[in-house]
């Protein structure tokens, strides 16, 4: 009998502790930008890797309720004037970041060789058709890879962008570590948004439609 009481006891404490732990609050991780605005797991992601080269400065607390709170550094890019380009198209058409003012430029940097770039793509292609044939928004790709091969790859893998070859030169003033980069350009020719690879396609799509509403 007192062996039964004793395995009754370590049944009722053990159950008693299984509930303590499910009572428990389950500690939230939340995930803010540089202006304290709630952003989602996804863009936390995004806008860490924007500049994977640079030391993270990601700000982590820990808040009354247990809960982590993640605060992010801003971007720096964001906010600057983009720098000034002039290219050529693989289909030898001339365009510049002057003749493009007054419109949302959404760029992208890759290389035939960048299997993450090439990944991209078929997103790329989907953002881009969601947004039809708008006059005001141009979709462009540089890449540094020569003419021809750019124009031999395209032909057997979608890439629905305009493609600019032999860009090298009006990439390096942006300054930037590492392919891919998507970047936003507003219609006054500011960065408005750069990241690198994405996770929240959600918030690039938002970034554009934000951009293509003001005048």
């Amino acid at each position: 009998m007192a062996h039964l009481l004793k395995v009754l006891v370590l049944i009722v404490s053990a159950s008693a502790a299984a509930l303590g732990q499910m009572a428990a609050p389950v500690s939230k991780m939340i995930y803010r930008d540089y202006e304290g605005t709630l952003i989602s797991n996804n863009e936390f992601v995004d806008i860490r890797m924007a500049n994977f080269h640079y030391k993270d400065a990601t700000i982590v607390n820990t808040l009354a309720d247990g809960s982590t709170e993640f605060r992010l550094q801003k971007i720096p890019q964001e906010g600057m004037a983009a720098p000034a380009f002039t290219l050529k198209t693989v289909d030898g058409k001339t365009l510049s970041l002057d003749a493009l003012k007054g419109k949302v430029v959404v760029l992208n940097f890759w290389f035939i060789g960048c299997a993450i770039c090439r990944a991209h793509k078929p997103k790329l292609n989907e953002l881009k058709a969601r947004f039809g044939e708008k006059d005001d928004v141009v979709f462009l790709a540089m890449s540094p890879d020569p003419k021809s091969d750019v124009k031999d790859f395209v032909k057997k893998e979608r890439f629905d962008y305009l493609q600019a070859p032999d860009a090298q030169p009006s990439m390096k003033p942006f300054h930037f570590s590492g392919y891919p980069k998507n970047i936003v350009i507003n219609k006054r020719g500011e960065i408005v948004y750069w990241r690198s690879t994405i996770t929240a396609w959600d918030k690039f799509e938002s970034v554009i439609r934000g951009e293509l509403a003001i005048d």
